[in-house]
């Protein structure tokens, strides 16, 4: 079968993409491994601004909506809390199936194909044409996109990954019922070394009493901290049980050096486009969907799709996205490296806003500048911010 572009992965990236190339006229195929939508466990936060970049209608997007949420409570090693709030929605606990549902029905309904249980087992490019060899299908076009999460066959295919490039973290998640929190419109993380080593634990309050509760961190057992921090919190969890599990790693080194070549794109978490201090890809792999789209239909009305060409699609999602991708790394890398006792400090010294802007990458230099008057943190974080 003969299509204008092949989409590996049916995640927020590839439906976004596939979506906004179909609502063009051009003909779209996406190839997807598994079964179902949504297989990979997610913590199902998304800010509200997800809604207006994926073009989702309000009507569409309450069929995914699982609870509003009105803030968040960072909780330092100490216990002090840091309340960001918002005078509307911050965002939402989503369904991530029935969001992915939503974005499948609105690719399909565009003319894009979507075909599951299709695992991709071969790409080569061979006189302009890619042609890819799934489970049962063979199918060929002069674009392949690349929307295959960490373990990107994509990327590795056709050398746009190098060895021990991708940086991840191992990621672990209950869904539990009963959890009783003091504002269950309200998200959860606690962090400190004890907790959570380079990484953090969070509470993502769903319908009812229902929330998901997981972990990330660095060169440690995920589930023996999960399992130590909910013996720890019986003010929580002593009514609750455990009815789902579910585990995965998590892009957290930033955007890959290379994320197109010669009739290929990477979008999504293959290309990392996940805040790594967060561990966030949803909104992040929209966006990239978007972008790329936008790019590869010039190419095809071009018939052009050299690197060169391809490449506008880098430099249009570094100008904001990337950046912010940057920016949360240096973040990141900054904060890891703190004892307990210093982000106990930093908790005292940073204002929620602060704490927003930290996370996902935005306004940093406000951040940094603060902190340069502090005279610990001016070595330790805000020169590193701001290199």
């Amino acid at each position: 079968m003969k299509y204008d572009a092949i989409v590996v992965g049916a995640g927020p990236a590839g439906l976004m993409f596939a979506r906004k190339l179909a609502e063009k006229g051009f003909k779209v195929s996406v190839l997807e491994k598994n079964e179902t939508l949504s297989v990979k466990p997610c913590g199902e936060g998304i800010s509200s601004r997800v809604i207006t970049t994926a073009e989702i209608s309000q009507s569409d997007a309450n069929r995914f909506i699982s609870r509003s949420i009105r803030g968040a409570i960072v909780v330092a090693p100490n216990g002090k809390q840091l309340s960001i709030t918002s005078e509307g929605d911050l965002g939402y606990i989503i369904d991530k199936r029935n969001f992915l549902r939503v974005l499948g029905e609105y690719a399909a309904s565009a003319g894009a194909d979507i075909f599951m249980r299709e695992q991709v087992k071969q790409a080569t490019v061979t006189g302009g044409l890619v042609r890819v060899t799934a489970r049962t299908l063979t199918v060929e076009a002069p674009l392949l996109v690349g929307a295959d999460g960490y373990l990107s066959f994509t990327s590795r295919a056709f050398g746009l990954e190098r060895q021990a490039e991708r940086k991840v973290i191992p990621a672990v998640q209950y869904l539990m019922t009963n959890v009783s929190l003091d504002n269950p419109d309200y998200t959860y993380f606690y962090i400190g070394n004890e907790v959570a080593p380079k990484g953090y634990v969070w509470i993502f309050p769903k319908d009812g009493t229902l929330a998901n509760v997981g972990i990330g961190v660095q060169g440690s057992a995920p589930k023996i901290y999960l399992d130590k921090f909910i013996k720890e919190h019986q003010e929580i969890f002593a009514k609750s049980k455990i009815i789902e599990f579910k585990g995965a790693a998590v892009t957290i080194g930033g955007m890959l050096e290379r994320i197109v070549t010669d009739h290929v794109m990477l979008i999504g978490e293959a290309a990392g486009q996940v805040i790594p201090l967060t561990g966030g890809g949803i909104h992040t792999s929209i966006a990239g969907g978007k972008i790329a789209a936008e790019v590869a239909s010039k190419a095809l009305e071009l018939d052009d799709f050299s690197a060169k060409t391809l490449g506008e699609y880098v430099s249009k999602y570094n100008e904001y996205w990337g950046k912010r991708i940057k920016d949360s790394l240096k973040g990141l890398n900054v904060i890891e490296k703190l004892s307990d006792e210093e982000l106990n400090q930093l908790a005292e010294i940073l204002s929620p806003e602060d704490v927003v802007n930290l996370a996902n990458g935005e306004n940093v230099v406000q951040v940094a500048t603060k902190l340069l008057r502090h005279p610990i943190f001016s070595l330790k974080v805000a020169k590193a911010l701001l290199s």
